[in-house]
């Protein structure tokens, strides 16, 4: 049995630009952190680094599917950057459901969050749905060339 799809190399590197692409937004969203961090004299925990790294993991495994062809790699393109849209603004904007973010447990009003970082949570939320439309445009293409057949 194998893993491997009928993914054309359009579709493939579609996806696999859409995921190196989600995972530079990520990049770019913590070193804002990182910058905020800094401004506000707080000290990012080890703990804290290590469950951020869980943030990578859905964009990294669908990039992993994406350059090998697997057959689910559109569908964790589409999935893992819908749930980084939806967790990072609801964290963002709201509160996370849990407690683990240190200072960032706090909405962006009630840190008093600056333009710049506004600007790259957009950003975040904008590539993230763009990410997800490019799972769906491959989702689609192999759907239609499969009904050809």
């Amino acid at each position: 049995m194998t893993h491997s799809s009928s993914l054309d190399a359009n579709s493939r590197t579609a996806l696999i630009v859409a995921n190196i692409g989600m995972l530079l937004a990520i990049t770019i969203h913590d070193a804002d952190h990182i910058r905020q961090a800094a401004n506000w004299c707080y000290t990012i925990t080890v703990t804290l680094w290590i469950i951020n790294v869980a943030v990578y993991l859905p964009s990294l495994a669908a990039l992993v599917l994406s350059i090998g062809r697997h057959r689910f790699a559109a569908g964790a393109t589409s999935a893992g950057a819908l749930l980084i849209a939806i967790l990072f603004a609801k964290v963002h904007l709201w509160k996370p459901t849990v407690n683990a973010w240190g200072i960032w447990n706090k909405s962006f009003f009630v840190l008093g969050a600056d333009w710049i970082s506004w600007s790259i949570l957009t950003m975040l939320v904008l590539v993230a749905v763009a990410v997800a439309m490019t799972g769906a445009w491959v989702i689609g293409r192999s759907g239609a060339e499969n009904a050809k057949d």
